[in-house]
């Protein structure tokens, strides 16, 4: 086991990519994508939006100033009143604290779902990563399985031109060495799609070049990684993972903050229902003649809306039927949290124990069957066949370890992602 682990951590050293590319840890790419993720940008700019509001919210309505001056003989001759004054209406019954705490819960309401997105981008960041890390380790596990076979062309060749076998046995085995050609050309693509899309979400900053720091389990590495921890540390029990997901989920609080603005919606309907005042003062008198002047005086004035026709009775109504829904909404999300946790939590417990399988049983066992096989081969006690036979069972079950380790960081990606905070272990 151990050789094999000083074998796979060499062949990591010497991947198939260029030797230039810049590596970048997991906690990097979170703090890029935050910075520089196009959806976030743009996001932001709803705060500004929501702040405005608030501002506008707070608004008193403007004094309004009126003059009124006639010219002509039936203003000059006939004395007809002219006036100056100032009208102002005065809002009854809360309606400027009812609009600011719309405005408040609302400036809460997009600060939450900005923070949805940022944890939803951070979740898309994460699998990203972990599937540029998987066709990394695919690559060079494709170079390794290169290597044995090519020891295996190199076998059947000495005994070839040994005379202890066929020339056929070393076309077959220069077949199998040229089939993996094909898969390797295969992970080379894969990791450039997963640059590419790695490479959307960090923004514009990196290249497509990028390459990832944590490999972690993919070459059987027995240190902690930021992917994911060892598969062999306790993790939380599900109920304490329920808990935190009900207490930590932003879009549980944002539906819960969807409910206050409803309620806030309500206040002001109900504000409204309240008539304004209109209060007015000014200065009036009347036109000169033959240089006197008739009259002036001072008036001052009060007016009312009288709700005959509308009351605000459909604004009441929706604001009501709105905290309806999202009381709802709630309830349902919360049934949607309980699923996804309990379903990440067995994803996780099968996932890890299916790479601690693979790790103490059947990576070592193929590769000494593996061994094995060679070693008959080149001195004459098996055929060509059996060797390639092991072969290919090395690499199917090399295969199915990294899908295993892709099936373990998909499951602690989801049970981040279904409580709703990173999982520090």
């Amino acid at each position: 086991m151990r050789k094999l682990v000083l074998l796979l951590l060499c062949l990591s050293a010497t991947p198939a990519f260029a030797q230039d590319t810049p590596p970048i840890s997991l906690t990097e790419a979170f703090t890029e994508a935050d910075a520089q993720n196009p959806q976030l940008i743009a996001a932001r700019r709803t705060l500004d939006l929501s702040q405005a509001d608030i501002t506008i919210a707070g608004a008193i309505p403007n004094p309004q100033i009126a003059a009124q001056y006639g010219f002509g003989s039936i203003f000059t001759e006939q004395g007809s009143s002219q006036q100056v004054g100032v009208s102002q209406t005065l809002e009854l019954g809360g309606k400027l604290p009812a609009r600011l705490g719309l405005a408040n819960s609302n400036y809460r309401l997009t600060q939450l779902q900005l923070s949805t997105l940022r944890w939803d981008i951070r979740a898309q960041v994460r699998r990203a990563y972990a599937e540029l890390a998987a066709a990394e380790a695919q690559s060079r596990s494709v170079d390794l399985q290169i290597s044995l076979v090519q020891r295996l062309v190199d076998i059947a060749r000495k005994r070839f031109e040994a005379g202890a076998s066929p020339e056929a046995e070393l076309l077959q085995a220069q077949l199998s060495r040229n089939q993996i050609d094909i898969q390797r050309t295969q992970a080379l693509g894969r990791i450039q799609q997963a640059r590419t899309q790695l490479t959307a979400l960090l923004g514009s900053s990196y290249q497509q070049e990028i390459a990832v720091k944590d490999k972690g389990l993919f070459d059987l590495s027995i240190d902690k990684t930021e992917l994911v921890p060892k598969p062999d540390v306790p993790i939380p029990t599900l109920d304490a993972l329920l808990s935190q997901a009900y207490n930590q989920r932003l879009d549980l609080q944002a539906t819960q903050q969807q409910q206050e603005v409803a309620r806030q919606q309500l206040n002001l309907a109900q504000a409204l229902r309240t008539p304004d005042l209109q209060v007015s003062a000014g200065y009036q008198f009347t036109t000169y003649t033959n240089g006197i002047a008739r009259a002036d005086g001072i008036f001052i004035g009060a007016g009312i809306t009288v709700p005959i026709f509308y009351n605000q009775n459909g604004e009441v109504a929706k604001a009501q039927a709105t905290i309806e829904q999202s009381a709802l909404q709630s309830t349902a999300l919360r049934a949607l949290i309980s699923t996804n946790v309990r379903t990440s939590y067995q994803a996780l417990a099968t996932a890890r124990e299916n790479i601690r399988k693979y790790q103490t049983q059947l990576i070592p066992n193929s590769r000494d069957v593996l061994s094995l096989a060679q070693e008959s081969y080149q001195v004459g006690k098996t055929g060509l066949t059996s060797a390639i036979f092991a072969q290919q069972a090395d690499q199917q079950i090399r295969s199915g370890y990294l899908d295993a380790v892709v099936a373990y960081q998909s499951a602690w990606a989801d049970l981040e992602r279904a409580v709703g905070a990173p999982l520090a272990l």
